[in-house]
């Protein structure tokens, strides 16, 4: 007669969620800043606008 010893049966772990981390406040999370473009030797605004990388979080959208 063998006498095994079972360990009890428990319950299978939960993964934690992982903290938010802050948006950055530049770019408001988006990883994108644009800029109005500016022609002209008075430098004038024209109705375009550029996109590009945020200087601030480098593309990532968290600070």
């Amino acid at each position: 007669m063998s006498t095994e010893v079972k360990p009890p049966n428990r319950r299978p772990r939960t993964a934690k969620p992982a903290p938010a981390l802050p948006s950055c406040g530049t770019c408001d999370g988006t990883g994108e800043t644009t800029t109005t473009v500016r022609v002209g030797r008075k430098r004038r605004e024209i109705g375009a606008t550029q996109t590009g990388l945020c200087p601030s979080c480098l593309g990532t959208g968290t600070a």
